[in-house]
Protein backbone atom coordinates (compact mmCIF):
# COMPACT_ATOMS: atom_id res chain seq x y z
CA UNK A 1 0.00 0.00 0.00
CA UNK A 2 1.38 3.35 -0.92
CA UNK A 3 1.62 6.03 1.68
CA UNK A 4 -1.10 8.00 -0.05
CA UNK A 5 -3.44 5.07 -0.53
CA UNK A 6 -6.59 4.75 1.45
CA UNK A 7 -7.92 1.71 3.19
CA UNK A 8 -11.45 1.07 4.34
CA UNK A 9 -11.47 1.06 8.14
CA UNK A 10 -12.58 -2.12 9.85
CA UNK A 11 -13.28 -3.04 13.43
CA UNK A 12 -9.69 -4.25 13.71
CA UNK A 13 -7.62 -1.29 12.60
CA UNK A 14 -7.97 2.13 10.99
CA UNK A 15 -4.26 2.60 10.42
CA UNK A 16 -2.33 2.00 7.22
CA UNK A 17 0.52 -0.48 6.96
CA UNK A 18 2.75 -1.61 4.18
CA UNK A 19 2.05 -4.49 1.82
CA UNK A 20 4.57 -6.80 3.44
CA UNK A 21 4.21 -5.57 6.98
CA UNK A 22 2.73 -7.99 9.46
CA UNK A 23 0.52 -6.50 12.12
CA UNK A 24 1.36 -8.00 15.49
CA UNK A 25 -0.49 -7.10 18.62
CA UNK A 26 -1.77 -8.55 21.82
CA UNK A 27 -4.93 -10.56 21.92
CA UNK A 28 -7.77 -8.52 20.48
CA UNK A 29 -8.29 -4.81 20.55
CA UNK A 30 -9.26 -2.65 23.44
CA UNK A 31 -6.78 -4.11 25.94
CA UNK A 32 -8.20 -6.69 28.31
CA UNK A 33 -11.88 -5.92 27.61
CA UNK A 34 -12.29 -8.59 24.88
CA UNK A 35 -10.83 -11.25 27.19
CA UNK A 36 -13.20 -10.20 30.00
CA UNK A 37 -16.16 -10.38 27.63
CA UNK A 38 -14.90 -13.76 26.37
CA UNK A 39 -14.87 -15.03 29.96
CA UNK A 40 -18.51 -13.95 30.37
CA UNK A 41 -19.44 -15.75 27.13
CA UNK A 42 -17.72 -18.93 28.34
CA UNK A 43 -19.73 -18.87 31.58
CA UNK A 44 -23.14 -18.19 30.01
CA UNK A 45 -22.57 -20.72 27.20
CA UNK A 46 -21.34 -23.26 29.74
CA UNK A 47 -24.59 -22.70 31.62
CA UNK A 48 -26.54 -23.86 28.56
CA UNK A 49 -26.17 -27.67 28.66
CA UNK A 50 -26.97 -28.16 32.40
CA UNK A 51 -29.97 -25.82 32.19
CA UNK A 52 -31.20 -27.37 28.93
CA UNK A 53 -31.16 -30.75 30.67
CA UNK A 54 -33.78 -29.39 33.10
CA UNK A 55 -36.25 -28.84 30.26
CA UNK A 56 -38.64 -31.81 30.17
CA UNK A 57 -40.37 -31.00 26.86
CA UNK A 58 -39.23 -32.62 23.57
CA UNK A 59 -36.13 -30.89 22.14
CA UNK A 60 -37.83 -29.72 18.93
CA UNK A 61 -40.58 -28.01 20.90
CA UNK A 62 -38.00 -26.39 23.18
CA UNK A 63 -36.04 -25.09 20.19
CA UNK A 64 -39.17 -23.65 18.57
CA UNK A 65 -40.17 -21.85 21.79
CA UNK A 66 -36.59 -20.71 22.43
CA UNK A 67 -36.35 -18.84 19.12
CA UNK A 68 -40.00 -17.82 19.30
CA UNK A 69 -39.45 -15.80 22.46
CA UNK A 70 -35.94 -14.51 21.77
CA UNK A 71 -36.73 -13.02 18.34
CA UNK A 72 -39.40 -10.55 19.55
CA UNK A 73 -37.22 -9.53 22.50
CA UNK A 74 -34.33 -8.57 20.22
CA UNK A 75 -36.68 -6.54 18.00
CA UNK A 76 -38.04 -4.75 21.08
CA UNK A 77 -34.50 -3.98 22.28
CA UNK A 78 -33.66 -2.61 18.83
CA UNK A 79 -36.77 -0.41 18.88
CA UNK A 80 -35.90 0.88 22.36
CA UNK A 81 -32.54 1.98 20.97
CA UNK A 82 -34.26 3.82 18.13
CA UNK A 83 -33.27 1.26 15.50
CA UNK A 84 -35.08 -1.22 13.29
CA UNK A 85 -33.92 -4.39 11.60
CA UNK A 86 -32.79 -3.20 8.19
CA UNK A 87 -33.54 -5.11 5.02
CA UNK A 88 -29.80 -5.36 4.37
CA UNK A 89 -29.10 -7.09 7.69
CA UNK A 90 -32.17 -9.30 7.39
CA UNK A 91 -30.96 -10.61 4.03
CA UNK A 92 -27.34 -10.88 5.22
CA UNK A 93 -28.36 -13.02 8.21
CA UNK A 94 -30.41 -15.48 6.14
CA UNK A 95 -27.69 -18.10 5.58
CA UNK A 96 -26.01 -17.87 9.01
CA UNK A 97 -29.43 -17.74 10.71
CA UNK A 98 -30.70 -20.82 8.90
CA UNK A 99 -27.38 -22.52 9.66
CA UNK A 100 -27.80 -21.74 13.35
CA UNK A 101 -31.36 -23.05 13.38
CA UNK A 102 -30.47 -26.22 11.47
CA UNK A 103 -27.52 -26.66 13.82
CA UNK A 104 -29.88 -27.09 16.78
CA UNK A 105 -32.07 -29.45 14.75
CA UNK A 106 -29.03 -31.59 13.90
CA UNK A 107 -27.95 -31.48 17.55
CA UNK A 108 -31.30 -32.83 18.71
CA UNK A 109 -31.31 -35.42 15.91
CA UNK A 110 -27.81 -36.57 16.89
CA UNK A 111 -28.89 -37.00 20.50
CA UNK A 112 -31.58 -39.44 19.34
CA UNK A 113 -28.84 -41.67 17.89
CA UNK A 114 -25.79 -40.96 20.06
CA UNK A 115 -24.77 -40.01 23.57
CA UNK A 116 -24.00 -36.44 24.57
CA UNK A 117 -20.33 -37.42 24.85
CA UNK A 118 -20.15 -38.40 21.17
CA UNK A 119 -21.84 -35.19 20.03
CA UNK A 120 -19.72 -32.97 22.28
CA UNK A 121 -16.52 -34.68 21.15
CA UNK A 122 -17.32 -33.96 17.50
CA UNK A 123 -18.27 -30.32 18.28
CA UNK A 124 -14.99 -29.87 20.18
CA UNK A 125 -13.18 -30.29 16.85
CA UNK A 126 -14.29 -26.79 15.79
CA UNK A 127 -11.11 -24.90 16.82
CA UNK A 128 -8.99 -27.26 14.71
CA UNK A 129 -11.42 -26.87 11.79
CA UNK A 130 -11.27 -23.08 12.04
CA UNK A 131 -7.49 -23.13 11.78
CA UNK A 132 -7.98 -24.32 8.21
CA UNK A 133 -10.19 -21.33 7.36
CA UNK A 134 -8.50 -18.60 9.40
CA UNK A 135 -5.82 -17.82 6.83
CA UNK A 136 -7.69 -17.72 3.52
CA UNK A 137 -10.92 -16.26 4.93
CA UNK A 138 -9.80 -13.84 7.64
CA UNK A 139 -6.12 -13.32 6.75
CA UNK A 140 -5.29 -14.49 10.26
CA UNK A 141 -2.25 -16.75 10.23
CA UNK A 142 -1.72 -18.50 13.58
CA UNK A 143 1.81 -19.03 14.80
CA UNK A 144 3.22 -22.48 15.39
CA UNK A 145 2.66 -21.92 19.09
CA UNK A 146 -1.04 -21.21 18.54
CA UNK A 147 -1.41 -24.24 16.29
CA UNK A 148 0.24 -26.58 18.79
CA UNK A 149 -1.66 -25.40 21.85
CA UNK A 150 -4.97 -25.32 19.96
CA UNK A 151 -4.56 -28.99 19.11
CA UNK A 152 -3.55 -29.78 22.71
CA UNK A 153 -6.59 -27.82 23.89
CA UNK A 154 -8.90 -29.85 21.65
CA UNK A 155 -7.43 -33.07 23.07
CA UNK A 156 -7.95 -31.72 26.59
CA UNK A 157 -11.57 -30.80 25.84
CA UNK A 158 -12.22 -34.31 24.52
CA UNK A 159 -10.78 -35.66 27.76
CA UNK A 160 -13.13 -33.46 29.80
CA UNK A 161 -16.12 -34.72 27.80
CA UNK A 162 -15.26 -38.42 27.68
CA UNK A 163 -13.69 -38.54 31.14
CA UNK A 164 -17.05 -38.92 32.86
CA UNK A 165 -16.81 -42.64 32.20
CA UNK A 166 -20.36 -42.88 30.84
CA UNK A 167 -21.07 -45.43 28.14
CA UNK A 168 -20.29 -44.04 24.70
CA UNK A 169 -22.68 -45.20 22.00
CA UNK A 170 -23.64 -44.02 18.56
CA UNK A 171 -24.95 -45.23 15.24
CA UNK A 172 -23.41 -44.10 11.98
CA UNK A 173 -26.48 -41.91 11.53
CA UNK A 174 -25.75 -40.27 14.88
CA UNK A 175 -22.16 -39.56 13.86
CA UNK A 176 -23.44 -38.10 10.60
CA UNK A 177 -25.85 -35.79 12.41
CA UNK A 178 -23.06 -34.73 14.79
CA UNK A 179 -20.81 -33.91 11.83
CA UNK A 180 -23.62 -31.86 10.28
CA UNK A 181 -24.04 -30.05 13.61
CA UNK A 182 -20.33 -29.22 13.58
CA UNK A 183 -20.49 -28.04 9.95
CA UNK A 184 -23.57 -25.84 10.43
CA UNK A 185 -22.29 -24.19 13.63
CA UNK A 186 -18.91 -23.57 11.99
CA UNK A 187 -20.70 -22.03 8.99
CA UNK A 188 -22.71 -19.77 11.33
CA UNK A 189 -19.52 -18.86 13.22
CA UNK A 190 -17.53 -18.12 10.06
CA UNK A 191 -20.26 -16.08 8.34
CA UNK A 192 -20.83 -13.98 11.45
CA UNK A 193 -17.08 -13.47 11.78
CA UNK A 194 -16.83 -12.39 8.13
CA UNK A 195 -19.64 -9.87 8.64
CA UNK A 196 -17.77 -8.34 11.56
CA UNK A 197 -14.58 -8.11 9.49
CA UNK A 198 -16.16 -6.44 6.47
CA UNK A 199 -18.49 -4.02 8.25
CA UNK A 200 -19.15 -2.52 11.65
CA UNK A 201 -22.29 -4.56 12.30
CA UNK A 202 -24.50 -3.80 15.29
CA UNK A 203 -24.43 -7.05 17.34
CA UNK A 204 -28.05 -6.76 18.53
CA UNK A 205 -29.38 -6.07 15.04
CA UNK A 206 -27.33 -8.95 13.66
CA UNK A 207 -28.60 -11.40 16.28
CA UNK A 208 -32.19 -10.23 15.73
CA UNK A 209 -31.87 -11.32 12.10
CA UNK A 210 -30.15 -14.57 13.11
CA UNK A 211 -32.93 -15.47 15.56
CA UNK A 212 -35.72 -14.72 13.08
CA UNK A 213 -34.20 -17.00 10.44
CA UNK A 214 -33.45 -19.66 13.07
CA UNK A 215 -37.08 -19.53 14.17
CA UNK A 216 -38.21 -19.93 10.56
CA UNK A 217 -35.95 -22.97 10.17
CA UNK A 218 -37.87 -24.79 12.93
CA UNK A 219 -41.35 -24.33 11.43
CA UNK A 220 -41.20 -27.11 8.84
CA UNK A 221 -39.78 -29.74 11.27
CA UNK A 222 -42.44 -28.75 13.82
CA UNK A 223 -45.23 -29.18 11.27
CA UNK A 224 -43.86 -32.53 10.09
CA UNK A 225 -42.64 -34.13 13.31
CA UNK A 226 -44.46 -32.63 16.30
CA UNK A 227 -47.95 -33.64 17.45
CA UNK A 228 -50.35 -32.53 20.14
CA UNK A 229 -48.82 -34.82 22.76
CA UNK A 230 -45.43 -33.15 22.27
CA UNK A 231 -46.93 -29.71 22.92
CA UNK A 232 -48.72 -31.05 26.00
CA UNK A 233 -45.35 -31.88 27.58
CA UNK A 234 -44.24 -28.25 27.55
CA UNK A 235 -45.25 -26.18 30.55
CA UNK A 236 -44.59 -25.39 34.18
CA UNK A 237 -40.89 -25.01 35.00
CA UNK A 238 -40.02 -25.48 31.33
CA UNK A 239 -40.93 -21.83 30.75
CA UNK A 240 -38.35 -20.76 33.34
CA UNK A 241 -35.53 -22.94 32.03
CA UNK A 242 -36.18 -22.25 28.35
CA UNK A 243 -36.25 -18.51 29.15
CA UNK A 244 -32.81 -18.80 30.76
CA UNK A 245 -31.52 -20.64 27.68
CA UNK A 246 -33.13 -18.14 25.32
CA UNK A 247 -32.25 -14.88 27.05
CA UNK A 248 -29.04 -15.62 28.97
CA UNK A 249 -27.23 -18.27 26.93
CA UNK A 250 -28.87 -17.27 23.66
CA UNK A 251 -29.49 -13.52 23.40
CA UNK A 252 -26.93 -12.27 25.92
CA UNK A 253 -24.19 -14.78 25.10
CA UNK A 254 -24.49 -14.60 21.32
CA UNK A 255 -24.75 -10.81 21.21
CA UNK A 256 -21.51 -10.61 23.19
CA UNK A 257 -19.92 -13.22 20.91
CA UNK A 258 -20.97 -11.23 17.83
CA UNK A 259 -19.23 -8.19 19.30
CA UNK A 260 -16.16 -10.29 20.07
CA UNK A 261 -15.85 -11.38 16.44
CA UNK A 262 -14.59 -7.88 15.73
CA UNK A 263 -11.99 -7.94 18.49
CA UNK A 264 -10.49 -11.44 18.65
CA UNK A 265 -9.00 -13.75 16.05
CA UNK A 266 -11.42 -16.50 15.03
CA UNK A 267 -8.99 -19.30 15.90
CA UNK A 268 -8.34 -17.74 19.33
CA UNK A 269 -11.97 -17.16 20.26
CA UNK A 270 -12.89 -20.68 19.17
CA UNK A 271 -10.14 -22.10 21.37
CA UNK A 272 -11.28 -20.04 24.36
CA UNK A 273 -14.81 -21.41 23.91
CA UNK A 274 -13.43 -24.87 24.74
CA UNK A 275 -13.36 -23.78 28.38
CA UNK A 276 -17.18 -23.75 28.38
CA UNK A 277 -16.95 -27.55 28.71
CA UNK A 278 -15.24 -27.02 32.08
CA UNK A 279 -18.06 -24.72 33.18
CA UNK A 280 -20.69 -27.18 31.94
CA UNK A 281 -19.09 -30.12 33.77
CA UNK A 282 -18.77 -28.11 36.98
CA UNK A 283 -22.39 -26.93 36.86
CA UNK A 284 -23.59 -30.44 36.01
CA UNK A 285 -21.84 -31.65 39.19
CA UNK A 286 -23.61 -28.92 41.21
CA UNK A 287 -27.06 -29.07 39.56
CA UNK A 288 -27.38 -32.72 38.54
CA UNK A 289 -24.94 -34.41 40.97
CA UNK A 290 -22.87 -35.71 38.07
CA UNK A 291 -19.46 -36.81 39.40
CA UNK A 292 -16.18 -35.28 38.21
CA UNK A 293 -13.45 -37.85 37.59
CA UNK A 294 -9.70 -37.43 37.91
CA UNK A 295 -9.38 -37.69 34.11
CA UNK A 296 -11.78 -34.78 33.68
CA UNK A 297 -9.80 -32.75 36.22
CA UNK A 298 -6.48 -33.39 34.48
CA UNK A 299 -7.95 -32.74 31.03
CA UNK A 300 -9.50 -29.51 32.27
CA UNK A 301 -6.09 -28.44 33.50
CA UNK A 302 -4.65 -29.08 30.03
CA UNK A 303 -7.34 -26.88 28.46
CA UNK A 304 -6.69 -24.04 30.91
CA UNK A 305 -2.93 -24.17 30.39
CA UNK A 306 -3.30 -24.18 26.59
CA UNK A 307 -5.71 -21.25 26.68
CA UNK A 308 -3.42 -19.31 29.03
CA UNK A 309 -0.43 -19.86 26.75
CA UNK A 310 -2.35 -18.76 23.65
CA UNK A 311 -3.70 -15.68 25.48
CA UNK A 312 -0.12 -14.51 26.07
CA UNK A 313 0.85 -15.02 22.42
CA UNK A 314 0.57 -11.97 20.11
CA UNK A 315 -2.06 -11.75 17.39
CA UNK A 316 -0.71 -12.11 13.87
CA UNK A 317 -2.96 -10.68 11.21
CA UNK A 318 -1.94 -9.98 7.67
CA UNK A 319 -3.60 -6.75 6.57
CA UNK A 320 -3.76 -5.73 2.98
Amino acid sequence: MNSGATRRPTVFSVSEIGDNQLEIRKSGSGGSLPLIVMAVVVVVWGLGPPITKLVTAPPLIGTFVRFGISSPLLLVVLAARGRVLSRKILLATALPGLSFGFNLIFVFSALQEATVSVLSTVIAMQPALLLVFAGPLFREYPSGRQLAFTLFGVVGAVGVILGAGSQVRSSWLGIGFAALALATFTLYFVLTRLARVDDEVDPIEWMAGINIWSFLSTIVPILLLADRSDWAQFGGADWLWISVVAFVTGVFGHVLMTWLHGHLEAARSSLYILTMHLVAVGLAWWIHDEPITWLQGMSGGVVLVCVALVVTAPDRREVQ
